[in-house]
């Protein structure tokens, strides 16, 4: 008897369904208290209740083995008290990796003290993977995928010929040696940044300095403004990093932007790097956002066990104008190794670094970011990195001789394999205008990041703290930023649009 074709398809898609549903709802509600406990080390937030939405194929094991997403809502609950915007506590990221969520994905996690019985939301997932005994969880985590930067507004019709002669370069150059297609990427690149801050110039608008786009500086950009009306001319400009920021701010190519702390101070005194160019006396200080340690990886089976091992190692220290360079110099100059010794390595990105590491072509990474480093978390599913930390009294000697920086400790679990604290040393994100930036700018965009962020912003927004906004300044305050900040908490709960 033939089976009709509906009836067919019913039952391929039950068959289907049941096959990808995965855990039951309780099984799920515990995987995900498990996370949140090894997170914390304990009970620190407890699921309240979970609702289970569904789930969908994803990609194989490494094993080759089946696995699935499962999608969740859940209500939450601390158990114990928790501060996000404590630079000594463990990051918000962590619990929403824990919990399988974007950058967007808790609600009611905002800066401050959160008291026991405090509760928060999440849209979360969990990757599954199938065995004989069941469905367990996996550590396969789901791409996280950003919001870009905001479109640069359209040529106008003059530009026409250009866009076409640029589009022939670009075509010839697929048939061309790596090194040419390297310089044309370059060089659109530059070129694309430039024409948007020119435009926001122009157009009044408040273009913001971030950093590589994927970046740290790009990622907390993109999110507090994400939700910022068009209206209010807001743009996230992606950048080489902390010391291109300073040229840009400088020469008022981009209103306001993210520097690291130690890196404005050479800016302002014309040292290092600006040496050549001399201060810069327009740069201004606008507030410290977030603690940025100093990650020293190395990898697991390394003999090095201090910085002083790193004399003549091959070492990954940053981009050219990246602050992540300018901070690893003067960290290995403070120990006593010339920098003209190392064998220096040059590299597309830091995941790139990483992954050179990891194969063994490189032996160590230096990299200035805010932890857990995104980068570094997907880097050691894969291969055994450790981070290699500073003495106490080492850091605070750095702290003390280095302007900029300061003793800092990276909090036990922050990383896979990492079960105590690791002494190192960090900078602090500073946001920094020009000198020419209004008052009133100025005080609409703190307004923004830190009145309102706890409603508009996500989890990375969560790290500000106004307590700390004052934490590592290296610069000349702006003095809309000083009147802001010298107002009562309370008096800057009303939210506002730069």
């Amino acid at each position: 008897m033939r089976v009709p074709l509906r009836i067919t398809l019913l039952l391929f898609l039950a068959l289907l369904g049941g096959c990808t549903r995965g855990p039951q709802e309780s099984a799920l509600a515990a995987d995900v208290q498990a996370r949140l406990d090894a997170v914390f080390g304990g009970p620190l937030v407890e699921v309240a209740t979970l609702r289970r939405q569904g789930s969908a194929p994803y990609r194989a094991a490494p094993d080759g083995s089946r696995q699935i997403i499962v999608y969740y809502n859940a209500s939450l609950r601390f158990v114990s008290e928790y501060d996000p915007s404590d630079w000594e506590s463990l990051s918000p990221a962590l619990v929403a990796d824990a919990l399988g969520a974007t950058d967007q994905g808790l609600f009611g996690l905002g800066p401050g003290r959160h008291e026991p019985g405090a509760g928060f939301r999440s849209h979360g997932s969990l990757v599954y993977r199938q065995t004989g005994e069941g469905w367990v969880p996996s550590d396969d985590r789901l791409p996280v995928a950003e919001a870009g930067a905001v479109a640069a507004p359209g040529a106008a019709r003059g530009a026409d010929e250009l866009v076409q002669r640029l589009s022939q370069l670009v075509m010839q150059s697929s048939a061309s040696r790596g090194a040419d297609r390297e310089i044309i990427t370059e060089e659109m690149d530059r070129a694309l940044r430039n024409i948007t801050l020119r435009l926001q110039r122009e157009h009044e608008g408040v273009a913001l300095a971030s950093g590589p786009e994927g970046g740290e500086y790009w990622r907390f950009l993109t999110s507090v403004t994400r939700r910022l009306p068009e209206s209010a001319g807001v743009q996230v400009v992606a950048t080489e990093g902390s010391v291109e920021n300073a040229f840009l701010v400088e020469s008022q190519r981009a209103r306001i932007g993210v520097i690291q702390s130690d890196v404005a101070a050479a800016a302002v005194t014309g040292q290092g790097v600006f040496a050549v160019s001399g201060p810069m006396s327009h740069l201004r200080a606008v507030a410290s956002l977030f603690p940025e340690p100093v990650h020293i990886v190395v990898r697991t089976d390394s003999d090095i066990q201090r910085v002083t091992d790193l004399a003549g190692r091959r070492v990954a220290l940053g981009s050219p104008r990246s602050g992540s360079r300018h901070t690893a110099l003067r960290l290995l100059a403070h120990a006593g190794i010339d920098p003209a010794g190392l064998e220096r390595v040059d590299y597309g990105s830091p995941a790139d670094a990483l992954a050179r590491l990891a194969a063994g072509e490189i032996d160590a990474v230096i990299e200035v970011a805010s932890a857990p480093w995104a980068q570094l978390q997907a880097a050691q599913r894969t291969a055994p990195l450790r981070l290699l930390a500073l003495e106490a009294g080492e850091a605070v000697q750095i702290g003390t001789d280095l302007h900029g920086m300061l003793s800092l400790a990276i909090p036990a679990r922050t990383y896979a394999g990492q079960p105590a604290a690791v002494q190192t040393v960090a900078v602090t994100a500073l946001l920094v205008a020009h000198s020419d930036v209004a008052d009133a700018t100025v005080e609409a965009v703190l307004e923004y990041f830190y009145a309102a962020v706890a409603d508009r912003g996500g989890v990375l927004a969560a790290r500000l703290s106004k307590e700390r906004a004052l934490t590592g300044i290296t610069i000349p305050m702006h003095d809309g930023a000083r009147r802001w900040l010298e107002r009562p908490t309370e008096a800057a709960a009303r939210s506002g649009n730069p």
